[in-house]
């Protein structure tokens, strides 16, 4: 079974504007044998971008800390919490990207043997397998 991580705009693609999704990540998703996550660090990233000037391609409910979580786990998508091995790593990765949320998205991608579904080609860098 492949094992695949959505990074933060994959998160918010799927559930709020699938039309923007990638055509090889709508291909993906499609698989039925494929184990699916999302990190927490995800959602921490969310609530500091809409603490600022918030997303432009889509509006966000004020719940959308429970909503998006609810829908999430509606299709068994799984969350990854942080770990502290995750912690660890970020201090050896190269600084290919400056990104704290994308940093944490590609340890957990690399420990967990995850291929990452968006569309940010610096992911290409860290050797993660990546899909859009």
């Amino acid at each position: 079974m492949e094992r695949c991580l959505l990074d933060t705009m994959a998160v918010l693609w799927m559930a709020l504007r699938p039309d923007l999704l990638g055509k090889g990540a709508v291909r993906k998703l499609a698989d039925s044998d494929l184990f699916l996550a999302y990190s927490v660090v995800s959602l921490w990233e969310i609530g500091i971008k809409m603490a600022g000037k918030g997303y432009h391609d889509f509006e966000l409910p004020d719940d959308w800390d429970v909503s998006l979580a609810e829908q999430l786990d509606a299709q068994e998508i799984v969350r990854l919490e942080i770990e502290p091995g995750h912690c660890r790593m970020i201090q050896d990765l190269p600084f290919h990207h400056r990104d704290p949320f994308d940093r944490m998205i590609i340890v957990q991608a690399l420990q967990g043997n995850f291929t990452v579904i968006g569309s940010d080609k610096v992911f290409d860098d860290y050797g993660v397998g990546r899909v859009w």
